[in-house]
């Protein structure tokens, strides 16, 4: 089978174009990592809450290998933190409490712990909503005919470097 003018082109760029392919997979070989992203590349998104009948449990992560969970009793108004410990010195997996809370004071809370103070930002937005007002400059007031010749005769008299004299 023999080739035409019209076809050898592309030939040549569908030869180029793998060569560059085979080029970039020896590069990414040769880095020393797989060409395949790893699982623990992307962040593992913890699953929704359960629970009912006042009772709730969420997952967490507390650290990069560590999880556990949250309990909230909504009905003794208490928080509690559990984390899985896989590898203990015992052998077998445990989950052990790490912190327990009542809440009920807390959400009695209304500003604690906040930046910019709520009633700054109350008043940021009170000011805000306020019209503007537009300061005008007032005319000066209209010179008397007395003030006017006053004015002209020591203009002339500054031009001609006199001094005026002191009326008595």
């Amino acid at each position: 089978m023999k080739l035409s003018r019209r076809n050898r082109p592309l030939v040549f760029a569908l030869y180029l174009n793998a060569a560059l392919l085979a080029a970039i997979v020896v590069l990414l070989a040769s880095r020393g990592g797989s060409l395949l992203p790893s699982a623990t590349a992307a962040p593992i998104t913890p699953g929704p809450i359960a629970g009912g009948n006042g009772l709730y449990i969420m997952p967490a992560q507390f650290l990069t290998q560590n999880w556990g969970c949250y309990i909230l009793d909504t009905e003794k108004q208490t928080l509690s933190a559990y984390a899985f410990y896989g590898n203990t010195g015992s052998g077998r997996p445990e989950l052990r409490l790490i912190a327990s809370r009542g809440i009920s004071q807390d959400r009695q809370l209304t500003n604690f712990n906040t930046g910019p103070d709520p009633e700054d930002i109350r008043k940021l937005v009170q000011l805000g909503q306020q019209p503007t007002k537009i300061i005008r400059p007032q005319n000066p007031p209209a010179p008397d005919e007395n003030d006017k010749d006053k004015n002209d005769k020591e203009k002339n008299d500054s031009q001609q470097g006199t001094k005026p004299q002191p009326q008595n």
